[in-house]
């Protein structure tokens, strides 16, 4: 085999080597977390602080619904007892108890707007939690097949390489600092063929004189 066209065979096997390398990283990336399931998670995890947060706070209020009741029970059966005969203190059992029911209706209207909160939260969360259970269901599909095609790829390319090892040794030394410069100069395109007066490489014209000279 002549030394050009060793070259073009070298260049083919580069060119081959360098469309799996492209290929395998996009494999890899692919068994990643996106940015799409990235931001979901942050969503997801958004959601549920905040529904967290809106649950503790129903329960705060909850809990002191629970004991202002406790309170204003005790009170209203100290009153209605008939021991406490003081009028003075029966007054204030009285001014309590207006204050307490006060206050009743107060933590009633906010644990009412903090389950509507809560409602609210949870139906968020669960569209975040839903999304990306989705996106990760997905995920999950396609990773058989991409640790497939991961393991092609890197076989083809370990062989690809061997054989580019090879070939390359058949080469002059002085033919192939050539070939690795102009491959660095050109994105990887050293060696392309002439069609007529077309250049398959950068796909322009060449001239009669560049024709007759290749």
């Amino acid at each position: 085999m002549s030394e050009l066209r060793q070259l073009i065979q070298l260049q083919k096997m580069d060119t081959e080597i360098a469309e799996k390398m492209s290929r395998l990283r996009e494999v890899l990336a692919a068994q990643k977390e996106s940015p799409e399931m990235r931001a979901a998670r942050v969503a997801t995890e958004t959601a549920e602080s905040e529904l967290a947060s809106a649950t503790s706070a129903r329960k705060k209020l909850s809990h002191e619904l629970e004991d202002l009741n406790s309170k204003a029970k005790r009170s209203e059966e100290r009153l209605y007892s008939g021991n406490v005969k003081n009028p003075k203190e029966l007054s204030d059992l009285h001014t309590e108890l207006e204050s307490l029911g006060r206050r009743r209706d107060e933590l009633e209207d906010q644990l009412l707007e903090a389950m509507m909160v809560v409602e609210d939260a949870q139906a968020v969360f669960d569209e975040a939690q839903g999304g990306l259970k989705r996106l990760e269901d997905s995920m999950a599909d396609d990773l058989p097949q991409l640790k497939a095609e991961q393991n092609e790829l890197a076989l083809a390319i370990h062989q690809r390489t061997g054989q580019r090892k090879t070939l390359a040794e058949k080469i002059s030394e002085k033919r192939m600092k050539s070939y690795e410069k102009l491959r660095k100069r050109h994105n990887g395109l050293a060696v392309a063929k002439l069609r007529v007066d077309r250049c398959m490489g950068c796909r322009l014209t060449v001239s009669a004189s560049e024709v007759n000279q290749a």
